[in-house]
């Protein structure tokens, strides 16, 4: 019976540290955000969305770099292993 009052007492002294340590968080998570207005979270989220739009610019731009569907050396072999074509004369 005494071992399940211990346990019982460190389970509630380990929640209490928990919920402590949340009130914490929720503190300084309040005090940083005091002094901000609508239009400042507006002007940040459009910072947000444009860093995010030149990053998928970006990433299209290396992905087609590294694209295997322009291959410059079988461009160059085929150019190479076909026949020209000459245009008739005629007058």
């Amino acid at each position: 019976m005494n071992i399940a009052m211990y346990v019982s007492c460190f389970v509630a002294f380990i929640s209490f540290c928990i919920a402590s340590l949340a009130i914490v968080r929720v503190a300084k998570f309040d005090k940083s955000v005091q002094g901000l207005d609508w239009e400042a979270v507006a002007t940040l989220l459009g910072d947000v969305a444009t860093v995010k739009r030149s990053i998928t610019r970006l990433n299209g731009r290396l992905n087609g770099m590294d694209s295997p569907k322009y291959d410059v050396e079988q461009e160059i072999a085929r150019a190479m292993t076909q026949p020209v074509q000459q245009k008739p004369r005629g007058g």
